[in-house]
């Protein structure tokens, strides 16, 4: 199989499985960018419809994350071997597994929401941790663990940080920024979150 393979060849449970447990990068990307081509705009289409008590940009923003969350936890879970065998689609397991995030999400985008504007000025460089003031509670320390954690990372995994969870940009959009594709950006933006929640832990972890 190639980059040129269609989508359909490729969206089935076999060959998903095989190719994240064989760790096979060039058609792991490829399987990744037909997620995103064939089910991300019907995912958020069904959110908007299900969820209709949330204002719509919560929805799709909310939406967004929920797929991209699911597609990793989709590709974790095959590289582990752990996916159920059943007669269930990949369109399935996969809604399966972001719909199970998709609440998370939308009932805690509030609390988000005031997350983002406190750590908008870090990310955006304008202060550093130092210049927290803590006062003595959990989330003033987690904040202040966080700024300080964004700043051990390099300039570039922060940007990605600041389109993705302040700006709100979708992974195309990212991956057009960054020209490359929506498989690669997908992994980036994975693995820039998965490091920073790494040093925030880390952080927390020494405090006590």
């Amino acid at each position: 199989m190639s980059d040129r393979t269609p989508c359909e060849k490729l969206m089935n449970m076999e060959t998903v499985c095989q190719a994240f447990k064989n760790n096979q990068p060039a058609i792991s990307d490829r399987i990744i960018s037909c997620f995103y081509a064939c089910y991300r705009l019907l995912f958020i289409k069904w959110a908007k419809i299900t969820y209709q008590r949330y204002p719509e940009d919560m929805i799709e923003f909310a939406a967004n994350n929920s797929f991209t969350d699911g597609v990793m936890k989709l590709r974790e879970s095959a590289g582990r071997d752990e996916l159920y065998q059943s007669s269930a689609s990949v369109k399935t397991v996969l809604f399966h597994f972001c719909r199970n995030l998709l609440l998370g999400h939308l009932t805690s985008e509030k609390r988000l929401a005031e997350k983002k504007q406190k750590l908008a000025p870090f990310i955006a460089g304008e202060i550093t941790g130092n210049a927290v003031e803590a006062e003595g509670t959990v989330e003033e320390d987690r904040c202040r663990n966080l700024a300080r954690a964004l700043e051990k990372m390099p300039a570039a995994d922060r940007q990605i940080i600041r389109w993705r969870h302040l700006e709100g940009k979708s992974n195309d959009e990212i991956a057009r920024l960054l020209a490359i594709t929506v498989a690669s950006a997908t992994n980036r933006i994975y693995r820039c979150m998965q490091r920073l929640r790494e040093l925030v832990d880390d952080m927390e972890n020494e405090n006590h």
